[in-house]
């Protein structure tokens, strides 16, 4: 199986329901289907298999065409993020050495400004009207609406997914069509997601998160996409497209809970949200569970992974709820098509409650890393993928992320994990966010540092900081050094950026 298939089989199986819905858009599984179509066989006119089709853009309905319709065409679609600033564009379309450059016309007039510095690129293709390049409707219009001649092997690279860089450079992640359909059907497998689902999407679909768009295709769905998430859109559009089902970051879920709007809506359809890219606070996820009333499920993956690997379920959570609130704090147990292990630096499998690094083997496993081949043997052992994440697995095999680590402080020779830091600073009632980072110190080596959000109206000094943290973190663990700021640098998906806090407070 393709990516291209899950639209071929839903225009087969059920042409005629509502697949995307897009502001004023519906397209049903056929629309959907033979959209892919052209744009393929449009790219077939002007690129060949195997080259890399880059696209430049903020949600769109034309963005799902392109997840389906570049790897139809054999071609891998070139993934990059939208906020970048322009140099950063440069160096990410060079280094995939894109053929053809798919852009929204909000974003042509960088795309002129650069033109020259990225000759790799001999089309480029807008998405709406915009001066110097080539039209969608010029381009795609004339396309043929059959099925491709080509049909790529499996293990062609489907999609080049570019990393965030929030611990180093960007690297372009390959994953395959097999890749890509392991973590579909991984997800496919553990979530509830009935025919009738309506899926609203909430994250930017430069992403590898985006995947959960083919998982509710694959089930024959409805997906709903934001231009980009607020409050307001999401609660509006909760009620009028009667959604079921959502995914949100902790952070959303976490200002959703904030806004004086709430009460004022009934998401009374809403049947249940998913949450990830980031540990959320316990304190966070028990009042949703009081607000929304409605279940809550977890996901735990990353780029290199096509997706989750871990998962938190509905009974979990509902177990959390009465009483047994240590759930909370973990990720999840592992998938049903992931194989996982937790090792330590001699990669000896630790016993349960132990700390040590998570490695997967699965067919979801990306294929390697683009142009970096020293990068991607790095990153195996005798097949098995170092996540980076240091975890420890309960009796009952539930999985508890202890830190990133790259983000575990040690100070005085004692690991300190950032996360449970980051927890009890969220207990305190003047917090609104936090994030807690190691600092370099002449006599600790390192410190721990707190970059505090306040609630609006709220005062606290470091000294009352530190102090209201002693209730819960053993001395070790206190900060010893508070920065107040007004935000917290975020990438699209709201993960906090600790590299760039460590570069601003070292």
């Amino acid at each position: 199986m393709l990516i291209g298939d899950i639209v071929e089989y839903g225009a087969r199986k059920h042409p005629d329901r509502i697949a995307v819905r897009f502001e004023d858009e519906a397209i049903d599984y056929r629309g959907l289907c033979e959209r892919a179509r052209r744009l393929a066989n449009a790219l077939l006119g002007v690129a060949a298999p195997g080259d890399r089709v880059a696209i430049l853009s903020g949600n769109c309905a034309r963005y799902l065409d392109c997840y389906y319709g570049v790897p139809m065409a054999g071609m891998a679609l070139t993934i990059l993020n939208f906020r970048l600033h322009s140099e950063q564009i440069v160096a990410l379309i060079t280094h995939s050495g894109a053929r053809v450059l798919i852009v929204a016309p909000e974003f042509a007039g960088m795309v002129a400004a650069i033109r020259e510095r990225i000759p790799s690129v001999t089309t480029v293709v807008s998405m709406g009207p915009a001066e110097g390049t080539l039209g969608w409707a010029e381009f795609v219009g004339a396309a043929s609406v059959r099925a491709p001649a080509v049909r790529p092997d499996p293990d062609d690279t489907a999609w080049l997914v570019y990393t965030s860089g929030t611990t180093g450079a960007p690297k372009g992640v390959m994953l395959s069509h097999r890749n890509l359909l392991a973590g579909v059907t991984s997800s496919a497998l553990q979530w509830g997601i009935p025919e009738e689902t309506v899926f609203l999407f909430c994250f930017p679909l430069c992403h590898v998160g985006g995947y959960v768009v083919l998982v509710n295709h694959l089930l024959g769905a409805t997906v709903g996409i934001l231009r980009a998430y607020d409050n307001s859109t999401f609660l509006r559009l909760v009620d009028e497209w009667q959604v079921t089902q959502t995914g949100l970051a902790p952070t959303m879920i976490n200002f959703l809970l904030r806004d004086p709007e709430l009460d004022k809506h009934s998401m009374e359809t809403l049947r249940a949200i998913g949450y990830g890219s980031s540990a959320i606070p316990a304190a966070v996820l028990r009042e949703g569970l009081e607000r929304f009333g409605c279940d809550f499920y977890q996901g735990m993956g990353m780029t290199e992974l096509a997706g989750n690997v871990l998962h938190l379920d509905e009974a979990a959570h509902r177990r959390a709820a009465g009483g047994e609130t240590h759930l909370l704090a973990s990720a999840g147990k592992p998938m049903r098509l992931a194989d996982i292990r937790i090792v330590d630096d001699e990669f000896r499998d630790v016993p349960a409650g132990a700390i040590g690094e998570m490695i997967v083997r699965a067919d979801q496993v990306m294929t390697g890393y683009w142009n970096e081949p020293e990068a991607t043997a790095a990153a195996f052992t005798d097949g098995w993928f170092h996540t980076g994440d240091l975890v420890r697995r309960d009796e009952e095999g539930f999985v508890y992320i202890v830190d990133r680590k790259k983000d575990l402080i040690i100070s005085g020779g004692e690991n300190v994990s950032s996360l449970s830091v980051e927890q009890a600073l969220y207990r305190l009632p003047a917090v609104a966010e936090a994030a807690a980072i190691g600092v370099p110190d002449d006599t600790w080596g390192e410190i721990v540092c707190a970059v505090v959000v306040l609630r609006d109206g709220a005062t606290a000094s470091a000294a009352d900081i530190i102090e209201a943290c002693r209730d819960h973190l053993g001395s070790f663990q206190l900060p010893r050094r508070v920065e107040f700021v007004q935000t917290l640098p975020r990438n699209v998906t709201g993960k906090i950026l600790k590299r760039a806090l460590r570069q601003q407070f070292t």
